[in-house]
């Protein structure tokens, strides 16, 4: 496959067009060109597994925040772990909701069993669900986190006012979720379905503007939902 106008976008282009700021002739051209349009995709995926990467990267994992919270770690990895929970919002309220979950009267002891469906939330962006717009052209792309996995999703703008939807999925236990199925629903509109690559990604073409909810759901069960999210071309 080749530029069907070449020469070809080079990186430069590409990287203003991933993350917002190409001028209309870039962004024209990687909507009309496979070539072009593909070495966007794949520089997006790339960016957005390394921003997943990074997203916390130095924050405990959730059994070591219920291990702080029961009372099960020795005194000195006490101390710097409430150091960090003091300092960290995400962290701080992983603990705010552990404590209510198992103070409510029907609350199990055996929590991670227990715990089929996670909620998403957004971390990331300056977009907000139900209230702000996801755009094709907007400043990076949305973060969500439910329970340590890490979902973003960057919006890029298609042909006739649609959009396309590029996504990826970070994990500790990332081979988890390859494989995973994607639904993306919409009112008035057919279900659309994908699955998790290797790599975690995964994308929806042709999404026209408007309310959208996604899940995903891992190969043992584990099921993720979103927020209502609002896009417009």
């Amino acid at each position: 496959m080749n530029c069907i106008s070449p020469p070809a976008l080079d990186d430069t282009q590409l990287i203003s067009y991933v993350d917002g700021e190409a001028d209309n002739d870039v962004t024209a051209h990687i909507i009309a060109c496979p070539f072009c349009s593909e070495r966007a995709r794949q520089l997006t995926v790339w960016q957005n597994g390394l921003r997943s990467q990074l997203y916390r990267s130095n924050c405990p994992s959730s059994i070591e925040l219920g291990d702080y919270h029961l009372g099960l770690l020795p005194a000195p990895q006490v101390l710097v772990m409430a150091q960090h929970i003091r300092e960290c919002p995400h962290c701080r309220r992983e603990v705010a909701e552990l404590e209510e979950f198992l103070t409510e009267p029907d609350a199990q002891p055996d929590l991670l069993e227990t715990v089929k469906v996670l909620f998403a939330r957004l971390v990331g962006s300056g977009a907000t669900p139900a209230l702000g717009a996801l755009r094709g052209e907007s400043k990076g792309p949305l973060i969500f986190e439910a329970e340590g996995v890490v979902i973003t999703l960057d919006v890029q703008p298609g042909p006739k006012g649609q959009v396309s939807i590029l996504g990826q999925v970070a994990a500790d236990d990332q081979d988890q979720w390859t494989g995973a199925k994607v639904e993306l629903k919409q009112a008035e509109s057919p279900q659309l379905t994908a699955s998790l690559d290797d790599l975690g990604a995964f994308r929806f073409g042709a999404v026209r503007p408007g309310s959208i909810q996604f899940t995903v759901t891992s190969l043992s069960g584990v099921v993720i939902q979103s927020p209502d999210i609002e896009i417009t071309a």
